[in-house]
């Protein structure tokens, strides 16, 4: 499914649901990943992979607010909270 612009969302809730938590797995495992390279890799070294780990993070956590909590606002736990 396409996002057509001013259009249906991307997805339905559900997919939506299996996304959001497929990506929030991630993030986890690119985080233990950065741990481990912070444990293994000389410093210089290690802010090279930081700043692309976290480039990545930022990627994945702005298709999420844009593009399934844009769509599906009640998904946005960090929102409902307030």
């Amino acid at each position: 499914m396409c996002r057509k612009i001013h259009g249906a969302p991307l997805m339905d809730i559900q997919a939506a649901k299996r996304f959001e938590l497929h990506m929030n797995e991630c993030i986890e495992e690119l985080s233990s990943a950065l741990l481990l390279a912070q444990q293994s890799c000389a410093a210089d070294d290690f802010l090279v992979i930081r700043k692309s780990v976290g480039e990545i993070i930022g990627h994945i956590d702005t298709l999420l607010y844009d593009s399934i909590y844009g769509d599906h606002p009640e998904l946005n736990k960090l929102k409902t909270q307030k």
